[in-house]
Order: structure tokens, then C-alpha cells, then sequence
């Protein structure tokens, strides 16, 4: 397992508070959401290919369900650092 906390730099005195960890919760959701899509895909082929077709739907609706958590976790990512500085003054 590898330790990402010498990567993650310190907020210091910015005035962030916890920006970093929201970013990294994010970031790990989104790698088990896609980790979980790519099993649930692979499993799907497996069923497939074995002729069982109702085992093979429900594991194409678990991979479509994983990529919609990864797609809502990125989005935490992916939002412009405007964003942040906006609802601080609201």
C-alpha cells in the first residue's frame, strides 16, 4: 500500500480548513466507485458468456450504479476554486 501523505501539501495559513481532505475523500471514492464498475463490467462478460443473462443485467446495473458514484464523487474534484471563495461569502 502505498502512503500519500508526503504528497498531500499542508494548507498552512491559508485559511483552508480541510480542503485537502475533502479532496482526498473524493479522490478515494472515486477510485473504489470505478473499481467497483470495472469488477461489476468484468463480471457481466463472465455471466454473459456463460448463457446466465439475468446475473449478467444485474451486474451491468451494479456498473452503471458505480460509475453514477464516481461521476458524483469527481464532481467534488473536478468544481472550480471560485466555487469555494463564493459560498464563503454567502
Amino acid at each position: 500500500m502505498v502512503d500519500i501523505s508526503d504528497f498531500i501539501e499542508d494548507g498552512g495559513d491559508d485559511g483552508e480548513d480541510g480542503g485537502e481532505a475533502e479532496d482526498l475523500v473524493a479522490l478515494k471514492a472515486c477510485l473504489r466507485a470505478l473499481a467497483d464498475a470495472i469488477a461489476s463490467t468484468n463480471l457481466a462478460v463472465i455471466a454473459g458468456g456463460q448463457g446466465d443473462a439475468q446475473a449478467a443485467t444485474q451486474r451491468v446495473h451494479a456498473s452503471v450504479a458505480a460509475l453514477k458514484r464516481f461521476h458524483e464523487s469527481f464532481q467534488v474534484l473536478d468544481k472550480p476554486e471560485g466555487d469555494e471563495e463564493e459560498a464563503e461569502e454567502d
